[in-house]
C-alpha cells in the first residue's frame, strides 16, 4: 500500500519506487485528517491546491489502470482498516518533517508493526528518483 500525503506525484517518488521494486500490487491511498496537522492545519489555499492535486493524481493513476482511495482520518485507524480490507502486507510513504506529522508517523508505524504489517518511510524531498511506473 502506498500512502500519499503532500507528495501527490508519480515521478520522483521514493515510496512508489520502493513499492514497484517489491513487485507487489500498488494500492494508492490518501487520507484526509486535517485535525492531525497540529500547528499547520490546511487553509483555503492549501485545500484548493489539495483538491486539484488529488484530481490530477487520480487522473494519472487511472491512465495507468489504477485508482486512488481517499479516506477520512484518523490516519492510523484508516490505514489499519484498509490493510485489513485489502490484505496488504506493507504500507510505504514519504516522510514529512513537521512535528505533528512526525508524531503521527511514529504512532502509525508502531500500530502497523504491532499488527505484523511492514511500515516503511522514505526521504521524499530532493530524492531525484525516477518513477518506473510508466
Amino acid at each position: 500500500m502506498l500512502w500519499f500525503r503532500q507528495d501527490l506525484r508519480l515521478a520522483d517518488n521514493p515510496a512508489l519506487a520502493a513499492v514497484l521494486e517489491r513487485r507487489s500490487p500498488v494500492i494508492p491511498v490518501f487520507i484526509w485528517a486535517p485535525e492531525e496537522e497540529g500547528d499547520w492545519p490546511p487553509g483555503a489555499a492549501s485545500r484548493w491546491w489539495l483538491h486539484h492535486s488529488l484530481a490530477s493524481l487520480r487522473a494519472e493513476l487511472e491512465r495507468r489502470g489504477s485508482w486512488l482511495i481517499i479516506c477520512r482520518g484518523p490516519t492510523a485507524a484508516a490505514l489499519s482498516g484498509l490493510v485489513a480490507e485489502s490484505g496488504a502486507s506493507a504500507v510505504l510513504w514519504n516522510r514529512r518533517y513537521e512535528p505533528a506529522a512526525v508524531a503521527r508517523d511514529r504512532e502509525v508505524k508502531s500500530k502497523l508493526c504491532e499488527s505484523g504489517v511492514i511500515a516503511e518511510s522514505f526521504k521524499g524531498t530532493g530524492a531525484c528518483v525516477a518513477s518506473a511506473w510508466t
